[in-house]
């Protein structure tokens, strides 16, 4: 798998990541939060190759390019069951409560991910973990070939998900997390805001979850 990180250009900086199978060409948008730049000359530019708009929790800045992207490539959505409702409203994907000016466009999902389930893109296969706690339907991507995961808003480099929004839960955080840090071995962590990390690095030197696990 070929990973390649974009720029999303919204201001909350949220990362952006075009999945490429190297054998196939078929590819996936992961968490497009806006439709400007990069993001819209990949878009573009694999119209023909785009598979998915895979979709690790239903919060403005991960979503708001998703319409822009289904009209012109007609890819599919995937997101988890429990945040589908963000792809039409403003209250559960947060715009209203950071006050978000950007128009809505409501679309509704193709996919709704559960814990375990598999999205082929080409001949390489991504696995869906559901990890709640950042969102009520959060989830993460895990590419066990090329040992990555595309965590969105539940693991950061040295710290993790806020759970102080709509639909946020310490416990259920806590669970997630510790589901996480028991994947055997290491994995490059590529999340949702800031540099990409590991999960070696994560489990030694991520405070938060030292205070957690202690």
């Amino acid at each position: 798998m070929i990973i390649t990180s974009l720029s999303t250009g919204n201001e909350s900086l949220s990362n952006c990541y075009l999945l490429t199978d190297e054998k196939t060409g078929k590819c996936a948008l992961v968490d497009p939060g806006g439709f400007l730049y990069e993001v819209k000359e990949a878009a573009e530019k694999e119209s023909d190759n785009l598979e998915y708009i895979l979709l690790t929790h239903g919060h403005f800045d991960h979503i708001l390019g998703v319409p822009h992207i289904k009209e012109l490539t007609g890819a599919q959505i995937a997101i988890g069951k429990g945040d589908s409702d963000c792809l039409s409203s403003r209250e559960t994907n947060l715009m209203d409560t950071f006050g978000v000016n950007a128009e809505l466009y409501p679309c509704r999902a193709d996919i709704l991910l559960e814990d375990g389930d598999e999205i082929r893109i080409g001949e390489s296969t991504l696995k869906v973990m559901s990890c709640p706690g950042h969102s009520r339907g959060g989830v993460i991507f895990i590419d066990g070939e090329s040992r990555s995961i595309f965590s969105g808003d539940t693991l950061f480099f040295s710290t993790v998900g806020r759970t102080d929004t709509f639909g946020g839960d310490d416990r259920m955080l806590f669970a997630s997390l510790k589901r996480i840090l028991e994947l055997e071995g290491d994995y490059d962590i590529y999340p949702g805001h800031g540099p990409v990390t590991t999960l070696s690095h994560e489990r030694v030197r991520n405070i938060y979850i030292r205070r957690m696990f202690r």
